[in-house]
């Protein structure tokens, strides 16, 4: 189907085949770095998650210290 495109559009001069082939390659080095952003959104979205655990960890532990001083 690309070459009956590129076989139409150089019909249409050099300047109409550059700019289908820039275009063209625009959109799948644009699709490679949006594979590249999901996978690095799944990473952040794997660290937060582990950090909200952290912190919750973190709080029953000052909620624990707190306590304990208050009970003095």
């Amino acid at each position: 189907m690309s070459t009956q495109i590129i076989e139409l559009i150089s019909s249409q001069g050099i300047w109409a085949l550059l700019s289908f082939i820039l275009i063209s390659y625009i959109l799948k080095a644009q699709e490679k770095r949006d594979l590249k952003q999901g996978e690095r959104e799944d990473k952040y979205q794997t660290i937060i998650s582990h950090l909200t655990m952290e912190f919750e960890l973190i709080n029953l532990s000052v909620t624990e210290i707190r306590n304990k001083l208050k009970k003095r």
